[in-house]
């Protein structure tokens, strides 16, 4: 049985075990949700066209994790004018785990394995070090390989430090800028993610525009 939602304005076909990234919701990861915006549900010639919504029919998914999509970069020039502009943009996410699919009239699919655990930043666990703006996969396993796998350790350590670091393990990673992570890194482990948002939004690549 599959389902297709419609949740930030956007449609999405999903099945019972699916996991989609959709438009940022507001829920903390590992909440379960209620999705009722469903357009249409069934399998094969068996499919409920909703009017627009099919009538009982329903979507549970647990978030699993909130995020941003790599940066959209924007560049603006006018020749002759002496004019160019630099900027880019990170749309938020929502990364939701499909467990359940009811098409309103008593049938119900449900997924075969339970929600798997979440990565996603928490306390004591392990954090997504790459949420960090300038810090990609390559460099956060440098990071990693130097003991920092978590935004406490991150926020702890000296810009100064995480140079070195970057230029002992070789490659072109000495050439990141790195003033402002252990600033973005404090902000996360303190879940401050309005802030959060509000600094990356003002840099490029780690660097303030």
């Amino acid at each position: 049985m599959y389902a297709v939602i419609k949740t930030g304005g956007k449609q999405y076909k999903v099945a019972a075990g699916d996991k989609i990234k959709v438009e940022q919701i507001a829920a903390d990861v590992g909440q379960d949700i209620t999705i009722e915006q469903v357009l249409a549900v069934g399998s094969g010639a068996d499919v409920k066209i909703g009017a627009p919504w099919v009538a009982g029919a329903s979507v549970k998914a647990t978030v699993l994790a909130q995020g941003r999509h790599d940066k959209v970069r924007i560049f603006k020039m006018r020749r002759r004018k002496h004019y160019q502009k630099h900027g880019g943009h990170r749309q938020s996410f929502t990364e939701l785990f499909v467990a359940a699919i009811g098409d309103g009239a008593g049938g119900e699919a449900l997924a075969a394995m339970p929600a798997p655990v979440s990565l996603a930043p928490q306390r004591g666990g392990k954090d997504d070090i790459e949420l960090i703006e300038g810090i990609g996969p390559k460099i956060a396993k440098v990071l990693a390989d130097n003991g920092i796998t978590s935004f406490a350790k991150l926020a702890e350590a000296n810009a100064d430090d995480i140079t070195a670091m970057l230029k002992a393990s070789g490659g072109r990673f000495a050439l990141a800028n790195t003033a402002t992570w252990p600033q973005q890194a404090a902000l996360l482990r303190d879940g401050k993610l309005d802030e959060f948002k509000k600094l990356t939004d003002e840099l490029v690549g780690g660097v303030k525009k």
